[in-house]
């Protein structure tokens, strides 16, 4: 962990977490990355930043000076690295309650292999890499000439670090622990101070913020219009014409409301409150529901009895019920009767 490193984002615990909440979070976290149980190559740096963050955490004093020092390094005017932004992609529930979420980033750091030279000093002679031992390259024109890496010999002591590709630097991955806070919009930054990555040279300077632009996912169900959810509910044709109660979906699960009887005024249906959760002085937006009416595409025997008998007391008050179907019937009675010119 490095001298100004959070060790709240390491663990991913808020700053006004209970010690109780730390053991917790280390406990968790530990156990992914335990070497013993992660293989990957990154898990022993790991480990050591979360025990690093964890015995930081636990000892006032030494939390009390981390805290000086970080601010100190700002105060002093000390060089600071340029910031990041890095997009986050949540669902609508992630973003609505808050989540932990895991964000994996790419530091550069010197090689250990070289020391940071780029160079590897080798106990005995080894073959040249340009030219295979053979102390001659090929040229334009199927000539031949001395290797200049090897000046003709064939043989080095010292060649290039393999590892970082003789650069001396290497990227290493680190990964954060977030605790992404409740009612995060699309576009809103959430601001991890001083974890932005170094660039190669940077190591003297205190690091950058590192900030997490939300971004949200596409929904099967919710469309997201400022802070109003849009759901399209399918509904039986009967029950829409009946009115009554139909369970619909929230952004906590499911909620039941009562449909009135349809009528051609019927328009869409708004629970206010039950959009995307508001933050501060920003209200909650509504929960706005169109309900889609969805015919059989089969009918039974005894079903095609009971629509019988409601076409038939349909037909008794078309004009009321249905005018635009006794406006059809009066345009064939009219064709029936008279002559068609």
């Amino acid at each position: 962990m490095t001298t100004c490193e959070d060790p709240f984002v390491v663990l991913g615990v808020a700053q006004e977490a209970s010690r109780e909440d730390i053991r917790s979070a280390y406990r968790r976290l530990a156990m992914r990355w335990h070497p013993d149980r992660n293989p990957s190559p990154a898990a022993a740096a790991e480990f050591k930043r979360l025990h690093a963050a964890y015995e930081l955490l636990l000892d006032d004093e030494r939390l009390a000076a981390w805290r000086a020092a970080c601010h100190g390094a700002a105060a002093d005017g000390a060089a600071v690295g340029d910031d990041l932004v890095q997009s986050l992609t949540l669902t609508l529930e992630q973003a609505a309650a808050g989540c932990h979420r895991t964000v994996e980033l790419l530091h550069r750091v010197r090689c250990s292999s070289c020391a940071g030279s780029g160079r590897v000093q080798h106990s005995h002679s080894v073959p040249c890499p340009a030219c295979s031992g053979c102390g001659r390259v090929v040229r334009t024109g199927g000539r031949t000439a001395r290797c200049d890496t090897c000046g003709g010999h064939g043989y080095l002591r010292e060649t290039a670090c393999t590892n970082c590709a003789g650069s001396g630097w290497r990227n290493e991955p680190r990964t954060l622990e977030v605790t992404v806070p409740p009612a995060l919009v699309g576009g809103e930054r959430l601001r991890l101070a001083r974890q932005a990555p170094l660039s190669p040279g940077d190591e003297r300077r205190v690091a950058g913020d590192l900030y997490l632009e939300i971004n949200l996912a596409a929904h099967e169900l919710f469309v997201l219009d400022g802070l109003d959810l849009h759901c399209r509910v399918p509904v039986s044709i009967f029950r829409l014409l009946c009115g009554g109660r139909i369970e619909v979906p929230t952004l906590n699960g499911t909620t039941w409301i009562e449909l009135p009887p349809w009528s051609p005024t019927a328009g869409d249906h708004r629970l206010a409150g039950l959009g995307f959760p508001g933050k501060g002085e920003r209200a909650a937006g509504d929960l706005v529901l169109h309900p889609q009416g969805v015919q059989p595409q089969l009918a039974a025997r005894e079903d095609c009895q009971l629509l019988e008998l409601l076409d038939w007391r349909l037909a008794a008050d078309l004009e009321q019920r249905a005018p635009l179907l006794a406006d059809w019937q009066q345009q064939l009675r009219a064709r029936r009767e008279g002559p068609v010119v």
